[in-house]
C-alpha cells in the first residue's frame, strides 16, 4: 500500500488572492512564478508546491503579509455550526486543517489550559507567520484579540519540526 500524496485544497490556498486582491501585481507575479495564472478553488494541489507560494509571499512582501493571508484564510473558511466560542474554534483547528490538506501533512493539536488560554502545536510544515495569522483569525471570529506567544522548543522557520503557541484572550 502506498502512502497518499500530500495535497492542499485550492480554496484554502486561494486565501492569498483574497488578502491582496485578484488584480494585485504581487498576486500576479507570485502566480506566474508558480507557473499558473490562477488558483482553482475546487482543485487539490501538491502540498510542497502550495507551501512554496506562502514562502514566496514571505520573501517578496514580508511576514505581516503572510499573517494577513492566515487571517483571510479563516475569514473565508466555512466552519460547521456549533462552533460558537473561541475555545471551540481553536479546538477544531486540527479537523479544519484536515479538510484543507490531505495525505501525510501533519496536524494541529490544541489543549485548553483554562477558560482564557490554550496551547496549540502545529506539526505540519509551514510558516510561523501563517500559523499566527490563522490563530488570530480564529479569535477574531468572536471579537477576541489574542496574545500569542511562541513557545520554547524552536520554530519551523528555523528548522524545528513543530511550532508551539501559547494563546490567551
Amino acid at each position: 500500500m502506498t502512502e497518499a500524496k500530500p495535497e492542499y485544497y485550492g480554496a484554502a490556498l486561494n486565501s492569498f488572492v483574497l488578502a491582496f486582491g485578484e488584480t494585485d501585481a504581487v498576486v500576479q507575479k507570485i502566480l506566474a512564478d508558480a507557473g499558473v495564472d490562477r488558483i482553482e478553488p475546487d482543485r487539490w494541489y501538491d502540498y510542497e508546491w502550495a507551501s512554496a507560494i506562502y514562502y514566496r509571499i514571505g520573501e517578496q512582501v514580508g511576514r505581516a503579509a503572510v499573517m494577513t493571508v492566515g487571517r483571510k484564510m479563516i475569514e473565508a473558511a466555512a466552519f460547521p455550526p456549533g462552533l460558537d466560542t473561541v475555545q471551540k474554534v481553536l479546538m477544531s483547528l486540527g479537523a479544519w486543517f484536515k479538510l484543507n490538506a490531505r495525505g501525510p501533512v501533519g496536524d494541529i493539536l490544541c489543549t485548553l489550559e483554562d477558560d482564557h488560554s490554550a496551547t496549540i502545536v502545529r506539526t505540519q510544515k509551514g510558516l510561523c507567520a501563517l500559523n499566527i495569522g490563522i490563530i488570530e483569525g480564529c479569535c477574531a471570529r468572536y471579537g477576541v484579540r489574542p496574545l500569542i506567544e511562541h513557545g520554547a522548543g524552536g520554530c519551523q522557520d528555523t528548522g524545528a519540526p513543530t511550532c508551539t503557541y501559547h494563546v490567551s484572550w
